[in-house]
C-alpha cells in the first residue's frame, strides 16, 4: 500500500531532519520565505517522531489508525520538502576540495652505466 510504503521512506527524513532543520537559517539565505516550510516541516517531524515512539512501544491501534496519523507529516514533506532541501544543502559545511592522490613512489633502481661513445 501506497502510505505504508511512504511512511517507510518518510522515516528517513524523521531520523536525520531534526539535526539540519537546526542548521538551517531561512532568513539569511537568498529564499526567506523558506522558513514558513521549514516550521510546518519540523512539526511533521515531531508528529511523527510521537507516532513512531506510540508504534514501537506498542501503545498504538490498528493499521487504519496508524495511516491516518502519518498521512499529514507526509504530505507535508511532499508539499515542503523541496524548501527542506534547498536550505539543507545551502547549510551544509562547506567541504575542502579533495586534494589529488600522488603516485605512487617508484622503487629506486640502480643507476645505469652512462653510454658511452666509441
Amino acid at each position: 500500500m501506497f502510505l505504508d510504503h511512504a511512511w517507510h521512506r518518510f522515516l528517513t527524513v524523521v531520523d536525520h531532519a531534526p539535526a539540519l532543520l537546526e542548521r538551517c537559517r531561512p532568513a539569511s539565505s537568498p529564499w526567506p520565505d523558506d522558513a514558513a516550510a521549514l516550521s510546518r516541516l519540523a512539526d511533521a517531524v515531531i508528529d511523527a517522531e510521537g507516532l513512531l515512539d506510540e508504534i514501537v512501544h506498542g501503545d498504538f491501534g490498528p493499521d487504519q489508525q496508524r495511516r491516518a496519523r502519518a498521512w499529514p507529516a507526509i504530505e507535508t514533506w511532499l508539499t515542503d520538502g523541496e524548501a527542506f532541501l534547498r536550505q539543507a544543502r545551502l547549510s551544509a559545511p562547506h567541504r575542502r576540495p579533495a586534494l589529488p592522490v600522488a603516485a605512487p613512489a617508484r622503487p629506486l633502481t640502480a643507476a645505469r652505466p652512462a653510454h658511452r661513445r666509441p
